[in-house]
């Protein structure tokens, strides 16, 4: 149940080089074939989408952005393969030279699934809707202070309220799938009825079991998408989806799980692996005390070992994270090393805070897992770690994710975990260390800090921002607003029949081109 877990914290989360790979049971499916016509695709799903529109559905790949990028379909869309932005439903997105002009230019002839025309007011209405606090979107924070203009149908002019040359990444992380404008009247009625411009369109749906999506007969690519329909199914209790694939039950699902995915390499099923920055991490609550010291979040961090982490409760498939970015990403610095696993220092400056013992030393660590209520081992680790040391208590609980947003939002946490899963830094991590910002669960605010991601922010050439970017992790190494213990990684598991996958962003699929080899 490791990978629901993970999967409950990446819901929690949205505050906030790829290959085929496998072994056992002959050769691996191939994942860039050439896909014919036809056929009905099961796709699994971690369970029933409380809501389906672009505004408050998760859009992780591991929840259910794989039924919002059927449905929508991408404006634009991060390749992980490159690193860029690519065109989708827009022709193009650029920025003037100041990189606070950017103008939007959209294809002619897209329409909605209800036969709205996709045009650039649709756009604005949309976006609009991000930025007002009433709608409560998830995504609000790109689309906050813009002004925007529509200068003729198919063109929307955006004026920044500060420079950003990667506004881009912003779009294709958040603002990416429009709504048709018809249905922004009732919010309540598109969460459970969406109206896109994707490929399919939702026909039927049981609830906690499955949804069914068939051919939009609207789209706007001739003679897309291949499949005839999608059969989104929810995983059954106990079940992986990689033994739902192997059962024959499913066709293609997401795993966040380092371990579960070798399994299904080991059962010879397809695997599209996806290396992202961020990962699995202890927040602390800087607000209040005793994490307003930063004594206090050092201490802890020392108790802990990534290494004995990934090797008692991942089986050492994991990688022990080497601070926020990926340690294969051209943004990473190798050289920096996050202080972790000394049990002299930790001791030492536990003894200062408490005292030698004499003035005790206790908080709450928060966390999910797949019974709430039920600490999971690798909690009650933590909390044996930490506690080795005299006059230390860890109050561990277990809430349901509903429970753990909410409080990680309030900041009615002491300590917790969490799980933060990027294609790039940006915007995801600007929100995650912005003071101010919703996203900002552990109310971190260094001026430093501050200043090297609005100058990461400002250019897209690699050097500059890996240069403003090791700025930021040093200044983190010192802090330790939250420690990360294991690096992201997303991995796409389809069966054998399956071909013609092209991922975005965290591992999303592009449904436009999927399908069934003949």
């Amino acid at each position: 149940m490791r990978g629901r877990r993970i999967s409950a914290l990446l819901a929690a989360s949205t505050l906030v080089a790829v290959g085929a790979c496998g072994s056992g049971g002959g050769r691996a499916p191939d994942a860039f074939g050439t896909p014919q016509p036809g056929g009905v695709l099961r796709l699994g799903i971690i369970a029933d989408p409380p809501a389906l529109d672009p505004f408050t559905a998760s859009n992780f790949a591991i929840a259910w952005g794989n039924l919002l990028s059927a449905i929508y379909d991408p404006l634009v869309w991060s390749d992980p393969n490159t690193g860029t932005v690519q065109p989708h439903i827009a022709e193009s997105l650029v920025s003037d030279a100041t990189a606070k002009v950017w103008t939007l230019t959209l294809r002619p002839g897209v329409e909605f699934s209800d036969g709205a025309p996709f045009d650039a007011a649709a756009v604005k209405a949309n976006w609009e809707l991000h930025a007002d606090p009433k709608t409560g979107s998830s995504y609000a924070s790109g689309a906050v202070g813009l002004r925007l203009t529509v200068a003729d149908p198919l063109h929307l002019a955006i004026e920044l309220p500060s420079p950003n040359a990667n506004f881009d990444r912003a779009v294709a992380s958040g603002l990416n799938y429009i709504a048709s404008p018809r249905a922004l009247g009732d919010l309540a009625a598109l969460r459970v009825d969406p109206v896109g411009a994707g490929p399919f369109v939702l026909a039927a749906r049981e609830p906690g079991k499955s949804l069914t999506l068939r051919r939009n007969p609207r789209y706007w690519q001739p003679g897309r998408p291949l499949l005839d329909e999608i059969d989104a199914r929810v995983q059954a209790p106990g079940t992986t989806v990689s033994t739902a694939i192997d059962a024959g039950d499913v066709d293609l699902g997401e795993i966040t799980d380092p371990a579960v995915a070798d399994a299904a390499k080991r059962m010879g099923l397809g695997t599209l692996g996806l290396n992202l920055n961020g990962g699995l991490m202890v927040v602390f609550n800087t607000r209040r005390p005793p994490f307003d010291d930063p004594a206090a979040r050092q201490a802890v961090v020392d108790s802990l070992s990534a290494g004995e982490i990934n090797e008692r409760f991942h089986e050492g498939a994991g990688t022990p994270a080497n601070g926020i970015f990926d340690s294969a990403s051209s943004l990473a610095n190798l050289q920096l090393r996050p202080r972790e696993n000394d049990a002299d220092q930790a001791r030492q400056a536990f003894e200062r805070l408490t005292a030698a013992g004499t003035r005790p030393l206790e908080f709450s660590f928060m966390t999910t897992g797949s019974t709430p209520g039920t600490l999971e081992p690798e909690t009650l680790y933590m909390q044996q770690q930490v506690q080795r040391f005299a006059g230390v208590k860890m109050h561990a609980e277990s809430v349901d994710v509903v429970t753990l947003t909410r409080r990680l939002i309030t900041g009615d946490f002491d300590m917790a975990l969490s799980a933060l899963w990027m294609n790039d830094p940006e915007p995801s991590l600007f929100d995650f260390l912005r003071p101010g910002s919703p996203a900002n669960i552990t109310g971190y605010s260094d001026p430093q800090v501050t200043e090297a991601m609005t100058a990461a922010r400002l250019s897209t050439r690699t050097d500059q921002r890996s240069e403003a970017y090791t700025k930021v992790q040093v200044q983190l190494n010192k802090d330790l607003p939250f420690w990360v213990y294991q690096e992201a990684v997303n991995t796409v598991v389809f069966g054998r029949k399956v071909t013609g996958i092209q991922v975005m962003g965290d591992g999303v699929v592009l449904f436009d081109r999927i399908g069934f080899r003949g």
